[in-house]
């Protein structure tokens, strides 16, 4: 019996379970940070949050792939799976911050958690752009497409733990850990107060 073969067999047979692969792999990606992120931040409700913001960084960088005429090849889903992992580390830190901040005000403690450890968070989000950001100008299409990517990652991602994630955490974050700092501004008011009174006793 003739065999036929063509090397356009391979891409056919890939096309018809790439869509498949997307969201399975995607949604594993998902899930295995979600279980992660409980496990080592400890907090289911900051844990959801996080999730969240990393499944919408995902769904936007999809969007603006469209936008960007990128396809949806083998190429462009691992970087899609790739930014799963790389999103989710601008989130983590500042979540993990807003929870070891103590006080009832949501708001001074994601503001207190921005001033932390924010800066830290864009300068890692800028050196990932800067490492990627030679490869814009590629010609070749592997690597220019994960250039876009990864500069879409990194923008939505940081845009995202620094942006929205401190907005949510403010109007429905978790109660502080046990072992909490306390508010600066508390700290503050006990300092004024200590000065007030040695000044009274003089």
């Amino acid at each position: 019996h003739p065999l036929l073969f063509c090397e356009q067999y391979l891409s056919i047979e890939g096309f018809k379970v790439i869509q498949q692969e997307l969201y399975q792999n995607v949604g594993l990606a998902i899930a295995c940070v979600a279980v992660i992120v409980l496990i080592t931040v400890g907090n289911f409700m900051a844990a959801l949050l996080i999730t969240i913001n990393v499944a919408l960084c995902i769904v936007e960088i999809l969007g603006f792939m469209f936008a960007a005429g990128i396809v949806i090849d083998s190429v462009s889903v691992i970087n899609i799976v790739l930014a799963v992992g790389l999103s989710v580390d601008y989130s983590a830190h500042i979540g993990h911050s807003f929870l070891v901040k103590g006080g009832s005000n949501k708001d001074i403690r994601a503001t207190e958690a921005l001033a932390d450890i924010g800066a830290s968070v864009l300068n890692g989000a800028m050196s990932t752009f800067l490492a990627v950001a030679v490869l814009l100008g590629s010609s070749s299409y592997v690597f220019r497409t994960l250039s876009i990517q990864f500069v879409l990652t990194v923008v939505l991602g940081s845009m995202h733990g620094i942006v929205l994630l401190p907005v949510l955490l403010s109007l429905v974050g978790p109660a502080p850990f046990a072992s909490a700092e306390a508010p600066r501004t508390e700290v503050v008011d006990d300092l004024e107060l200590s000065e007030d009174k040695m000044e009274n006793e003089e």
